[in-house]
């Protein structure tokens, strides 16, 4: 799954028109939480209205115009039932976390949220809770703050990122968001550039450790 799609021309209207319906609203958010089959989407949801009775068909044809707008996307097999059958359902996901329509206005293009050292706390702490080894209390509020940092930067680099791709009339938003990554990156100032990688470096080297001696896998996400 993507984290960010970005629809233009064409691709608009057909998202428009998959989700001018809350059933299919409903669709997309439970498959942006979760992989599901229709058998799963028809229990959830029942559970969001019992009133309503929703049919299986009536879930694969929401979910054929999702996939048509390319919001949605079958993801694999599961087996049916218990397992003592051979029967395999279809798994579905969504393409992506965040679905935006570009306009004109690149400005408008999705950014990461301003740096914050409480939510970057938060954040750490969640990775000690999934079974990262985060020695103490005292590595943890350096990290958040070498995280924050880091975002500083970023930010100021954005900042003169978007003001040199301002003179270029036309680009695709995918190309546009690309460049300003790295532009963001390429044109801090020597001694922010240096710092930039060496919280970089940090803050990895940390993450790093503590997964090792920690988890030592990907912790399966639900």
């Amino acid at each position: 799954m993507d984290t960010v799609k970005i629809l233009t021309g064409e691709a608009v209207s057909a998202a428009v028109h998959a989700l001018n319906d809350q059933t299919r609203r409903q669709i997309l958010h439970a498959l942006r939480a979760r992989r599901m089959s229709t058998s799963d989407l028809c229990e959830f949801l029942a559970e969001r209205d019992p009133e309503k009775k929703i049919k299986p068909q009536t879930v694969r044809y929401h979910l054929k115009e999702l996939e048509s707008a390319g919001l949605v996307e079958q993801d694999g097999y599961a087996p049916a039932g218990n397992g003592d059958s051979h029967i395999q359902k279809k798994i579905w996901r969504a393409t992506a976390e965040n679905i935006f329509i570009a306009t004109g206005d690149m400005d408008g293009l999705p950014e990461r949220a301003n740096p914050s050292l409480e939510k970057t706390l938060d954040l750490v702490a969640i990775m000690k809770q999934i079974g990262f080894h985060i020695p103490d209390d005292e590595v943890l509020a350096k990290l958040a703050n070498d995280f924050v940092e880091r975002d500083k930067l970023l930010k100021k680099g954005r900042t003169r990122a978007k003001a040199t791709l301002s003179d270029i009339p036309a680009i695709d938003p995918g190309v546009y968001l690309s460049l300003r990554r790295i532009l963001s990156i390429i044109q801090l100032g020597e001694h922010e550039y240096d710092l930039y990688w060496e919280l970089t470096n940090r803050v990895c080297s940390i993450l790093r450790d503590a997964y090792k001696n920690g988890v030592g896998k990907n912790p399966e996400v639900y």
